[in-house]
Parts: structure tokens; sequence; C-alpha cells
């Protein structure tokens, strides 16, 4: 077999009639190259098929130009939405992401991260899958830049984007109790990371507020997946004085909770009320619509992408905070009107 012959700048050079450091301005973006020898480059490229060492870049500049980014759980619709907003922000400045899921294991999370550094990675986004953070610690004391998402994590001299989510939990819950429901089954998400922990806050705040006692046995513990929305909304089912609503912590719970309701035969909303933390474009279009607290997740995603670029750049060494606001978004499936959930 034939070796396989590689393009290189010095063909680049002989074929445009200029030198090789010339080609290497045009190709890295370094100097200033008038625009006809810059044509004359391009065109030479082009004809020749070639594509730069990215490898060999990397080495030299000590930047890969890719950002590790790393998630619990990439079934979930809320999280391509982040990607899309962070890849459009990172795209403009030639930066690539390597995406790695977690399936919400810690273990698998340090593993991720651990890979990622070896690959040379030149910083992190990271929604972390529990409040362990001694590997993000880590991370830091590397002086590789980290953008936490929607975890706050206080000990860490890092920037952090999150969701008001005690709010927004408690937005539903109040919007719930304002139409006549006083018994609200949850279904939290995992409390041993910073979400389900807030989110659950909201709920029992949004309670206190407007008069009512917490209930223990309303309130379920999943793990943000559809099979234990399914399972524990036959839980609440089964109690001897069943909630008259639910509030799913995520919107795959909140899959889980339609299933069960549907097999049992319980109409939404004329004998169960419904809300969910997290939109997902089809929940307006099921009958009945669905009531949710929405994020805004594409500049979500994006304003990540900007605090991990500001790093690398150098244009501030603070940590920043920055926090969205969610958003009540009043459907049919509380009570607003009495009818059916078509569910094919």
């Amino acid at each position: 077999m034939a070796k396989r012959s590689f393009v290189t700048m010095k063909d680049v050079a002989k074929i445009a009639h200029v030198s090789v450091s010339t080609v290497s301005h045009v190709v890295n973006g370094t100097r200033f190259v008038k625009p006809s020898t810059r044509q004359k480059i391009l065109k030479a490229i082009a004809s020749l098929q070639y594509h730069p060492n990215l490898i060999a870049q990397s080495l030299k500049k000590r930047s890969t130009r890719t950002i590790g980014l790393i998630l619990p759980d990439l079934t979930n619709p809320i999280f391509a939405e982040i990607m899309r907003g962070i890849e459009k922000r990172l795209s403009q400045e030639n930066f690539s992401t390597i995406i790695t899921n977690t399936d919400y294991d810690v273990e698998k999370e340090k593993k991720a991260a651990l890979l990622l550094s070896g690959k040379r990675v030149d910083g992190f986004i990271i929604l972390p899958a529990t409040d362990e953070d001694r590997h993000i610690q880590s991370i830091i004391e590397q002086e590789i830049p980290v953008v936490l998402i929607d975890h706050e994590m206080e000990k860490l001299q890092t920037d952090t984007v999150l969701l008001n989510q005690k709010r927004g939990s408690c937005l539903l819950t109040k919007h719930l109790i304002s139409l006549g429901h006083e018994r609200i089954g949850l279904i939290a998400g995992r409390l041993n990371c910073w979400s389900g922990k807030q989110r659950l806050s909201g709920y029992l705040k949004g309670l206190e507020q407007s008069g009512l006692v917490k209930d223990d046995e309303l309130i379920k513990v999943g793990d943000f997946r559809e099979p234990s929305g399914y399972s524990l909304t036959w839980e609440l089912l089964s109690l001897s004085r069943r909630p008259t609503a639910i509030i799913a912590c995520n919107n795959l719970m909140a899959l889980g909770v339609l299933k069960a309701l549907s097999e049992k035969g319980v109409q939404i909303p004329n004998e169960m009320g419904l809300a969910v933390f997290g939109d997902l474009p089809w929940f307006k279009y099921v009958r009945p619509s669905l009531t949710v607290v929405a994020a805004p997740t594409a500049d979500f995603g994006e304003i990540m992408g900007k605090l991990i670029l500001e790093r690398l750049k150098g244009n501030r060494e603070k940590p920043r905070r920055v926090v969205f606001e969610m958003q009540l978004i009043p459907r049919d499936s509380g009570g607003e009107e009495k009818s059916h959930l078509h569910l094919g």
C-alpha cells in the first residue's frame, strides 16, 4: 500500500509563490496579509485541499480550541436546547465542544473530567450530578476555566449560570393553589443536588405563603427520569386522600405522570391538575395543554459560552454569577379549562 502523502504549508507556499510564514499568517490569522496575496494563498489551499494540522497547532499554542461539556442526561430535550446555545456562541470564536453524558453518576462525571483534561480541553462547562465538588476543585487548581450550570457551589471560585428554581417552583405551587387546589402532590427530583433541593424548597415556600401545611405523604422523591414520575404517580394515586393536583419537577418525570394518569383513567384537569417544571415544544399542543414554568434555554446556553470565552481571553478574573428568572405559563392542565387529555 502506497504511503499517504500529506499536503503541507510548504506545498501551499510553493503554489502561491509566497513564503511559508505568509501562509501561516493567513491560516492562523496572526498578521495582516494584503488581500491580493491572501486570495492567492486561499486559492492554493483550495486546489491542494490543504487542512491545517490541528494537533500540531494545539501543542504549539497550548490550546485545542475545545470546551468539555459534561451533562447528566442527554435524553432530556432541555439539555439539547442548552447545548445549541453554547455551541452557537462558541462557534463564533471557532471553538468546538466535546460532550459527555454522566447519567447523574458522580463517578462517571469524575472520569469524564479526567478524560477531557487529558485531551487538553481549554475549559469546562459542567452540570454536576451531585453536590460533590472535589474533582471540580481539582480542575480549577489546574487553572482551567469552569462554568457551572444550574448548580451553586459556594466554595468554588468559578462562573455560575443559574435558574431561579426556588421561585419557579413557588410560582407553580401558588398558581395551583389559586385555582383551588389544597392537596398538591410533588414529584421531586434528586435531593443530592442543588436543583432538586431548590425545587422542593420553592414548593414548600409556596405552601407556607398560602397558609397551607406541609404533608410529607404528598412529597415523593424521584430521579428526574420518566420511570420515577410514573411509579411515584401511582403512589400518590394510592393514598387514601389523594392529591387534587401534581407538580412534576422536570419534563421527563412529567411524561411518566401522564402515562400513569392515562392508565388509571384519571382526567386532566377534571380529576387531577398538573403543572410541570420545564417546558417542551409539544406541551402546548396536547389537550389539555400543560401549565409550566419555562426557562430561556437558548439564552441560558449562550451566556455560558460567553462566560467561558471571557475567561479564556483573559478579559476578567473574578467569577460571575448569572441568574435567569423563570416564566410561569398558565395553560389548561392546572384547571383553567375543564377539558380532557388526549394521549392518542
